[in-house]
């Protein structure tokens, strides 16, 4: 795996929040396949974009080298886009997705059955979470 130097992280100013920041590679390595995912979300601004870029290389070689699909579900704070809902659905990487989505490529993929959508309201997400309705939260 190659090793990226981390983006410029001097806008952190917490020591504690500092160290905790990593390469997408690494973030991306620590989602295993069944794994539901929790991301940011609200527009093109609040969603990331790197870890999911990374974690749909991983999914298209892990698919393609075992022959058997790697995936993870995305539970979003609302709308992403193609670098996240849309990188993560072209190689067969989303099982199940919620609450919003506005990607053409996981939306084809809702309507033709190969991708599980629950349509609830944002502000429910994380009491269905809490309350364990959706299983667990694998990575946050």
């Amino acid at each position: 795996m190659e090793i990226r130097p981390l983006p410029d992280s001097s806008r952190v100013l917490n020591p504690d929040l500092k160290r905790k920041i990593i390469s997408a590679e690494l973030a991306s390595a620590l989602i295993r396949s069944g794994d539901q995912v929790g991301m940011s979300g609200i527009t093109g601004s609040g969603y990331p974009k790197p870890v999911p870029m990374q974690l749909a290389h991983t999914i298209a070689e892990a698919t393609f080298r075992a022959d058997v699909p790697f995936q993870v579900s995305v539970f979003a704070g609302a709308s992403t886009g193609p670098e996240l809902d849309g990188a993560l659905a072209m190689p067969g990487g989303i099982p199940l997705r919620l609450p919003y989505q506005s990607d053409p490529e996981t939306r084809k993929r809702i309507n033709a059955g190969e991708l599980e959508y629950m349509d609830i309201h944002l502000s429910h997400v994380t009491q269905f979470v809490e309350y364990g309705f959706l299983g667990t939260l694998d990575v946050r």
